[in-house]
């Protein structure tokens, strides 16, 4: 059977490159992109031109209805997922009263509450074997001054698969953080 992977944020930086690996591991990949069409095309005809099977699906993970729509077109185009990487996400420098609000919120928005819904939404799909691998950050670790709000978001995101690797153990259900440090992307 072929493994699906569902790689939200993939149109570019570590999305981009682990849509890459996947696809030369044998994954067909889904690769989820917000407003960036054109890197996400480009990487479908990459990964098409390699022999993988892929298609590009946008949607803002943080509105669950497009959510919902993903997932369905998702299962409806390749069938169930079998790795869901969650790396869609947002991060703004600023202290505590001087970045906007709009800008916080959008954090707590994609980092936290896109990242629960997909999952739950798309677990009830999964199969024994399947996995989960959510892209958290070294600021999960230790709160920074000027990023107080994505660290924070980032403690949610390493606290939340450990309870989850916990709680989808008995479906045979994997979930994993990676918390990467500083590296060259666009982010």
């Amino acid at each position: 059977m072929e493994k699906i992977a569902l790689v939200t944020g993939s149109s570019r930086g570590i999305g981009r490159a682990v849509a890459r690996k996947l696809a030369a591991e044998g994954y067909a990949v889904c690769v989820n992109y917000r407003v960036r069409q054109d890197c996400a095309e480009a990487l479908v005809a990459e990964l098409t031109g390699a022999g993988c099977r892929a298609m590009a699906v946008q949607a803002d993970v943080s509105v669950r209805q497009q959510v919902n729509e993903m997932v369905r077109r998702v299962e409806d185009a390749f069938g169930p997922v079998s790795l869901l990487v969650n790396n869609a996400g947002c991060g703004y420098l600023g202290n505590i009263g001087e970045i906007d609000t709009v800008s916080q919120t959008r954090m707590i928005d994609l980092n936290l509450r896109a990242l629960t819904a997909i999952t739950n939404l798309s677990v009830p799909y999964m199969e024994a074997g399947s996995r989960i691998l959510n892209v958290s950050s070294i600021a999960s670790f230790c709160p920074t001054p000027r990023m107080t709000v994505y660290s924070a978001t980032k403690a949610y995101v390493s606290a939340y698969t450990i309870g989850a690797a916990e709680e989808l153990k008995a479906k045979g259900i994997t979930v994993t953080a990676v918390c990467p440090g500083p590296m060259a992307t666009e982010f």
